[in-house]
């Protein structure tokens, strides 16, 4: 007899009185088998979910991959199981490190485990087990990246978790959509990117025990799930009222760095790092041990960059507080891009740099970017920020002035310049793209922006720019996620909204 396994009861059980299994193809939680609770283990505050780890080249025999989990702070024995086959076979020891979660006051400890999977074949599924004190607690199963020649499919979306049901419909449809994985362009917990809100927004909807359009689903309990570093990450201010994470004021802030297990590939001090307030003594210890949880990957994990498949990845941070005129970011990203032979290059970053929407658009510093991408032959570029969908004619840019650009904190950071838009570009008849799409994809569950511009081109076009006729496609009345599938020499991307319904698609091909 079988049963399902609601996540209160879940909780209840402390996670370690059930055996739970996923289903090998959409990963679902049931339990063979209800076992008396056991009341000396903890509660789950993060159930397991996968990620993808420090990989970044396609390299055979040296996949990484991460399994990890939270919990309230009753002792537990963690180890983890794993093998390519059921039989498992191999068995690792768990990394345990503490995090606040909450505010000052109203807070608690947790702990972050972590189980670092190395060593592993490309394009294989590797079965879990996760036990606790010797009894096993969840078993699961994902698949490592896909070399080149393999056809791949991922989702992107962002601005997403924020509870609302919204958040919960994006789940599932990407969850439904089987992608290999996830691509999400930032602001990915409301509103602070506190480690109580990934507790409360994130791990319920992407890690829930059930699919469905007004519950989630168990998507990052099979698929790994990357993302950049965005604005709501870093959403406190200093005494002069910029960006920063304040650990006096939230003392779980940063939650990006230590509930991600990311690529760490990128500059191990960007020239400019995520910024940090700690001045009181409460705020330097936070600080302290949210630096001991995030090891390596603060504040590097800033910036990245991954291949799968014939896609090559680059991953930035486009904050207010970082200059992309910098000569070692540019140097770094120009290296980057150099020296992959990915078939197709994408670079993901929050703020895009061409939006025609009302509440952004004044935000172009990465537009001095462009002709670095062009140079390198970047065929799409993702963000998010904008809550909406928005789909660019091929375009490419000449920047004419940047001097606002390296204006740090500054929310008017405009770079005019002349477009050069390839209008023959249909992505039906005509597939050749001659210059870079530029998407915004941030409809994925927060409040939509600018839903009257939906159908409504006289209002895609703003005098600054020329009336230049760059965006194509622009829907806000209707949450959405982007899905992409490509081989080698095409690609094609799907548009899907919050009710299961195509809302854009084209297909692009290599010339």
């Amino acid at each position: 007899m079988t049963h399902d396994v609601t996540r209160r009861q879940f909780l209840r059980t402390a996670g370690g009185a059930t055996l739970l299994a996923l289903s090998p193809d959409l990963a679902t939680f049931a339990a063979p088998e209800l076992i008396k609770p056991d009341k000396s283990l903890p509660l789950f505050t993060a159930l397991p979910y996968v990620q993808p780890g420090a990989g970044s080249a396609l390299v055979k025999g040296q996949e990484t991959k991460v399994i990890a989990w939270q919990t309230t702070t009753t002792p537990a024995a963690f180890e983890l199981q794993y093998g390519p086959t059921k039989k498992l076979g191999m068995t690792l020891p768990v990394q345990t490190t503490p995090r606040w979660s909450g505010d000052v006051e109203d807070g608690d400890p947790r702990f972050n485990y972590a189980a670092n999977l190395n060593g592993l074949d490309l394009n294989k599924p590797y079965y879990y087990r996760v036990l606790s004190n010797g009894k096993p607690i969840a078993e699961g199963r994902f698949t490592t990246r896909k070399p080149r020649g393999q056809r791949v499919r991922f989702v992107a979306f962002g601005d997403n978790s924020y509870g609302d049901i919204s958040d919960r419909a994006i789940a599932y449809h990407a969850y439904r959509a089987q992608p290999d994985f996830v691509m999400n362009t930032g602001d990915n917990v409301y509103d602070g990117g506190l480690d109580n809100e990934y507790a409360r927004y994130f791990f319920p909807v992407y890690n829930a025990d059930v699919a469905g359009p007004r519950l989630g689903a168990p998507l990052i309990r099979s698929t790994p799930y990357y993302t950049v570093i965005a604005n709501h990450d870093v959403h406190d201010k200093d005494p002069a009222k910029h960006p920063v994470a304040d650990f006096d004021k939230d003392p779980d802030s940063l939650a990006y760095y230590t509930a991600m297990y990311l690529p760490l590939n990128g500059l191990a001090q960007p020239p400019q790092p995520t910024p940090t307030l700690a001045a009181t003594t409460n705020g330097r210890e936070q600080f302290q041990q949210f630096s001991h949880t995030a090891g390596s990957r603060f504040p590097s994990m800033a910036n990245y960059s991954f291949d799968y498949g014939d896609a090559h990845f680059l991953c930035l941070d486009s904050n207010i507080y970082v200059d992309p005129t910098n000569a070692q970011l540019q140097a770094w990203i120009e290296q980057d891009l150099a020296k992959t032979d990915a078939p197709w290059k994408f670079v993901v970053y929050h703020h895009p740099a061409f939006n025609v929407g009302d509440d952004h658009y004044k935000e172009q510093h990465m537009r001095v970017l462009s002709p670095l991408f062009e140079k390198h032959r970047v065929d799409i570029v993702f963000n998010g920020h904008e809550h909406s969908y928005q789909r660019t004619r091929p375009m490419r840019f000449e920047p004419m002035d940047t001097s606002r650009a390296s204006l740090l904190n500054d929310k008017d950071r405009r770079v005019p310049g002349k477009f050069s838009i390839d209008r023959r570009f249909d992505g039906n008849a005509a597939t050749k793209a001659d210059g870079i799409i530029y998407i915004t994809t941030g409809a994925g569950g927060k409040h939509l922006y600018d839903p009257e511009h939906t159908n409504q081109p006289e209002k895609w076009r703003h005098a600054e720019d020329n009336n230049a006729d760059y965006v194509v496609k622009f829907v806000s009345d209707r949450h959405s996620l982007t899905v992409i599938d490509l081989d080698a020499k095409s690609l094609s991307l799907t548009q899907i909204d919050e009710y299961g319904q195509k809302i854009d698609q084209v297909r692009v091909t290599k010339a």
